[in-house]
């Protein structure tokens, strides 16, 4: 006698039954399409990285690889993730277009209601308070008879006004 068990079909049967259970889950769960992104997220966290690294990278390069986001984004029906809009204004403010900053924080604002309090915080940083600019040019803009800014000597002088708009364009890290 041989000390090898004897195989029994029914015991093979239970090992094939099984194999095929196992095979025929795996070929169904490959098959099984995957769920779709919420978000088109592509090279946005590297620029962010790279952004916050501050190693001297060139403002430029990111700006255009995330307006290249922005047309894959729109091309394949997606859309872009929070904080996207917010990030591309404050590249495009780095680079002196306060204008394109200022509508990307704006539409940032759109998308996510819920950042309008951060979006209005960096934009009265930037020196584009959000009231000035649906209302009328700061030029324009008479202070209140009685008001301390209209009485005050500082106010009358022709160059009180002149330090505030050369810093106004940049934005400090982490603000």
């Amino acid at each position: 006698m041989s000390n090898q068990p004897e195989c029994r079909p029914a015991a093979l049967a239970r090992v094939g039954r099984g194999l095929a259970i196992a095979a025929l889950a795996g070929l169904l769960s490959a098959c099984a399409q995957q769920p779709k992104p919420m978000y088109s997220w592509q090279s946005y966290q590297g620029s962010v990285y790279t952004y916050l690294k501050d190693d001297g990278a060139d403002y430029a390069t990111q700006t255009l690889a995330l307006e290249k986001n922005i047309e894959t984004a729109r091309a394949s029906n997606t859309e872009l993730p929070p904080g996207f809009r917010a990030h591309l204004g404050m590249l495009y403010m780095k680079m002196g277009d306060g204008d394109k900053g200022v509508e990307q924080m704006q539409g940032e604002k759109v998308a996510f209601p819920e950042s309008a309090p951060f979006m209005d915080f960096l934009l009265r940083n930037a020196g584009k308070p959000q009231a000035q600019q649906a209302v009328a040019p700061q030029s324009a803009v008479q202070p209140a008879v009685g008001s301390p800014a209209a009485g005050s000597p500082a106010a009358k002088s022709p160059d009180a006004g002149q330090a505030a708009p050369a810093q106004a364009g940049t934005l400090k890290k982490g603000s």
